[in-house]
């Protein structure tokens, strides 16, 4: 959308910002983010039940894109077997993928030769343990999210 508005009005498309409006009295309500790719229903309509939103744009002097396009994530390496216990901060793009991560990681960490890694969040509460496949983005992983890596034993 931002590029389309931006063809229009001969202006840098990262230099919009994009605000919707109440549905009584048209004031402004939400200022959009931009992210990869939303939806313009997404933007207009963020709840279940649609409404009549406008969409308003506003002409800046300075690129509004979300200024942290990384994210800074603490990794505790566990080992082969669950022994080891080690934290590895990296930064990586938010459209990064684990797989991504799995490769810094790998620079970091000694393996085995035919070592492969398994990455898992736990939630802050604890209760909850998710493994991260490596096509899943950095930033689609839950902030208050605790990440573990291992060494999948040959035997898996």
């Amino acid at each position: 959308m931002a590029a389309r508005v931006g063809e229009r009005l001969n202006h840098e498309p990262t230099e919009l910002r994009f605000t919707t409006t109440h549905t009584t009295g048209g004031k402004a309500k939400t200022v959009a983010k931009h992210r990869l790719n939303p939806s313009t229903l997404n933007i207009a309509f963020p709840s279940i039940t649609p409404s009549i939103t406008v969409i308003l744009y506003e002409k800046l002097d300075v690129i509004v894109i979300e200024p942290q396009a990384e994210r800074s994530l603490n990794v505790i390496w566990t080992g082969i077997h669950n022994t080891e216990r080690s934290i590895h901060p990296l930064s990586l793009s938010k459209t990064s993928t684990v797989h991504d991560l799995i490769g810094e990681l790998s620079k970091q960490v000694q393996l085995t030769p035919t070592g492969r890694i398994r990455v898992l969040g736990v939630t802050n509460d604890g209760k909850t343990l998710n493994e991260f496949v490596g096509s899943k983005t950095i930033g689609d992983i839950p902030d208050p999210v605790e990440l573990f890596a291992q060494e999948v034993p040959r035997e898996e």
